[in-house]
């Protein structure tokens, strides 16, 4: 009878907790400006130079540099894969819309803009 009672406990928990975020909405969008970059190549020059390794495992993935100087990871997912791996993109600066995450510094991407001279033109997916 005890470990049914912790197993319900344990579920119970784990329900509540659940509850506790709310999804995403569209109208929490935020348009975020900044380069594309590779993260580990950025976090290697960084003072106390990390070991990103980043030709043997990371494969050079792209994140966002922000003018403040933090940098951004795109959350892995249909949308996102491109900006990460798109090497047409490194070093361009773009314009990002989507949602921060910023405890954890992720961006996960709706669409975005990249500068062509002095023009920002959306990126369009369907063509990648």
């Amino acid at each position: 009878m005890g470990a049914l009672a912790a197993a319900l406990a344990l579920l119970t928990i784990t329900v509540q907790g659940q509850d506790k975020f709310k999804k995403r909405d569209l109208k929490d969008r935020v348009e975020v400006a900044g380069k594309i970059v590779c993260i580990g190549c950025t976090l290697e020059q960084r003072e106390g130079g990390a070991d990103a390794q980043c030709t043997l495992h990371a494969k050079h993935a792209q994140g966002l540099l922000l003018e403040d100087g933090t940098l951004w990871t795109f959350v892995d997912n249909a949308r996102g894969h491109h900006a990460i791996t798109n090497r047409k993109l490194l070093g361009r600066d773009v314009k990002v819309l989507g949602w921060k995450f910023p405890k954890a510094k992720y961006v996960e991407l709706w669409k975005y803009q990249v500068k062509e001279g002095d023009a920002w033109v959306a990126y369009d997916f369907c063509k990648t």
